[in-house]
């Protein structure tokens, strides 16, 4: 197992010898990880084949379970309700608006009425300077941000400021008072919340249109911004790109990744597909039948695998196997190899692709083995044509019959 850990002060989850099992009566552990630390507005995905532990781990995250040994730690211990979680199947309602859908987030959550009211209030007060209501807000305020206030009286605070409106400052005006009554409806104090939100989203122009009017995309953009209405910096989706077709989705990354630097996101990301991954991650947790195999970048894992499991579903094409000798095999990257035509050449071309701008070639080796060689812009080659195949010795990955990674000092 190879981890790339981050420092403690910039971690926002840290895992710390955890073991999960669904039953306690099991002898399996279905989750089993030593050590894990996930970094602060960074990108993060997890990723294994099926059964491999990704949405247990995210589960766990979450709080729907909890572990059978060690801890998940997460940064100012937030409630479930308090992250963002966009799941597979986006938990909107098609036949309302996607400001309707948005606003019933909001309204689920109080912090968000509440920072809401006091943005509000904040606003007033500095434009329409009244004391004797200012020292009623300044208590209620204070209630906000003290953890031993009962929500009881921060909603008597609240009401002792609406009541002071209506009939105790004679100096507001009957249709200043009517108005700030008005002002402080939830719907009006969300709309210029999330219309700022749609803008830094893009779906400002969709806004007022009827969810089931709206392209896979789009949908799954109303369903982010649900979440981030909360105010939260932390969200989870599970696997948000499974539904969208090829375009949708490439936008769809590009898009994600612009919202998280506008708003300073931890985003954790559940997918099977390795793809997806290496293009939105900054570092990717990889798991195999419940274990952690490797937590590093996508282009380490590429580069530099922990194991031999890692090595083959890492990459596409996958590793060429080169041969196996006194007890250790030995692979080569794709990239890492030149193909060069040769008339009596020891390989040859028994199959060409073209992926685009890019070509595979299948390389006969053996009888039960062939080389994949992808080439950019080289369509000089023809099937049953003979060639050589260089590489570096350096590039060489070798791994013992368990599939753990040998170094060249312990061959």
């Amino acid at each position: 197992m190879k981890n790339e850990n981050f420092q403690d002060n910039n971690s926002l989850i840290c895992v710390e010898n955890l073991k999960f099992k669904y039953s306690r009566k099991q002898k399996h552990i279905d989750l089993k990880i030593d050590e894990l630390k996930i970094p602060s507005n960074k990108i993060v995905s997890l990723l294994g084949p099926s059964g491999s532990g990704k949405t247990t781990l995210l589960n766990l995250f979450l709080g729907f379970l909890k572990p059978t040994e060690g801890k998940i730690s997460i940064k100012n211990n937030p409630k479930t309700h308090e992250t963002a979680y966009i799941m597979q199947e986006n938990a909107i309602y098609e036949n309302i608006s996607a400001f309707d859908n948005i606003l019933l987030s909001a309204k689920n959550y109080h912090k968000w009425i509440e920072g809401a009211r006091i943005k509000y209030f904040d606003k007033y007060f500095s434009e329409n300077i009244n004391y004797k209501l200012l020292v009623t807000y300044w208590h209620y305020a204070s209630s906000l941000v003290s953890p031993n206030v009962k929500n009881i009286v921060k909603k008597f605070r609240y009401f002792k400021i609406i009541w002071g409106i209506l009939f105790s400052f004679k100096t507001i005006k009957f249709k200043n008072r009517i108005k700030m009554l008005n002002d402080l409806r939830l719907k009006n104090l969300f709309k210029n919340d999330v219309e700022e939100i749609a803008h830094k989203l893009g779906i400002k122009e969709i806004l007022y249109k009827n969810v089931n009017e709206l392209s896979g995309g789009q949908k799954q953009r109303v369903a982010f911004a649900k979440g981030i209405i909360k105010r939260t910096n932390l969200v989870f989706m599970d696997e948000p790109f499974s539904a969208l077709d090829a375009k949708i989705k490439e936008s769809t990354i590009e898009w994600l990744l612009k919202i998280r630097k506008e708003f300073n996101l931890t985003i954790v990301i559940v997918t099977h597909d390795q793809h997806d991954a290496l293009k939105i991650s900054d570092k990717i947790i990889l798991l195999n039948k419940g274990e952690l195999q490797q937590y590093s970048s996508g282009k380490n894992m590429y580069d530099n695998p922990a194991n031999l499991f890692v090595a083959k579903f890492i990459g596409s094409p996958e590793i060429n196997y080169i041969e196996s000798k006194n007890g250790f095999n030995y692979y080569i990257r794709q990239n890492k190899m030149r193909l060069k035509a040769v008339k009596n050449g020891k390989y040859r071309i028994i199959d060409k692709k073209h992926f685009g701008d890019s070509i595979h070639y299948w390389i006969e080796v053996s009888g039960d083995n062939s080389w994949i060689i992808v080439l950019k812009d080289h369509d000089e080659y023809e099937i049953g044509q003979r060639v050589n195949v260089k590489y570096l010795n350096s590039d060489v990955l070798v791994f013992n019959n368990k599939g753990e990674r040998v170094y060249e000092n312990q061959i």
